[in-house]
């Protein structure tokens, strides 16, 4: 085991006394009711982002479609025009093609009927589809006012919280430097696995960090020792002051 004057693991006390003041601010942040409230806000912002995409494009699909079948109908009433100019300009005397052309231009009227019939059920779809692309565009807007409120007010009370987590991060920092880069690591680690406290101070008998009174004999080993020291039951960094 690694040998550490008592100056340093103090420092490691310190930057613990950083690490739980920064977990601490950082839990208070997150509790905000309204930064709940803007978590679901944004959560609900985004849910209906993505339907109001998928009801713009249904919405634009369709209109293409109409545009389709309006550019169909106007292909076909100008053939139409042609056909019957044609029928009536006294230039056609042959009876079969008169007759051609009248069988013609009944069916480019049941053609034009048909995509009528289409178009007239395409327009009631675009109906549909703008006000369900409206609705959600207007939800939308609401709740995007909602969150940018919201995210006004979580700024506003979370500014004292975000200056003094700058300080403690700063000051962290600080520390930080004048640790042992393995020790540090060692730190850290158990830091993850221990709810935050990877070092505690040993307070008469007992392990300030799991609560837990050692062994007299063993706290006397400690003591003689020095030194890097862990407590035997919650494995974290125990510092003997």
């Amino acid at each position: 085991m690694p040998s550490y004057d008592d100056a340093t693991l103090r420092r490691l006390l310190d930057l613990q006394t950083e690490d739980s003041a920064i977990d601490r601010l950082e839990h208070q942040k997150e509790i905000l009711p309204e930064a709940a409230r803007l978590r679901e806000t944004n959560e609900q912002l985004a849910e209906l982002t993505a339907d109001l995409e998928i009801a713009t494009k249904q919405h634009d699909e369709i209109a293409r479609e109409q545009n389709r079948l309006e550019g169909e109908t106007g292909m076909v009433d100008d053939k139409i025009a042609r056909e019957e100019q044609r029928m009536y300009s006294g230039k056609v005397n042959n009876p079969k093609e008169l007759t051609a052309l009248q069988a013609e231009v009944e069916s480019l009227k049941r053609k034009r009927g048909g995509i009528e019939d289409e178009l007239l059920e395409v327009m009631v779809q675009r109906e549909s589809a703008t006000a369900t692309m409206d609705s959600l565009k207007s939800e939308h807007d609401t709740l995007t006012a909602t969150a940018s409120d919201l995210q006004n007010t979580v700024m506003s009370l979370t500014a004292d919280l975000d200056a003094q987590l700058e300080k403690h991060r700063a000051e962290r920092a600080e520390v930080a430097k004048e640790i042992d880069e393995d020790l540090l690591k060692t730190y850290e680690k158990i830091r993850e696995t221990k709810g935050g406290v990877g070092a505690a101070a040993l307070e008469g008998f007992t392990c300030s960090g799991c609560h837990t009174k050692l062994a007299n004999v063993d706290v006397e080993r400690m003591r003689a020792e020095r030194g890097l020291q862990r407590c035997d039951n919650c494995r974290r960094i125990l510092v003997i002051r």
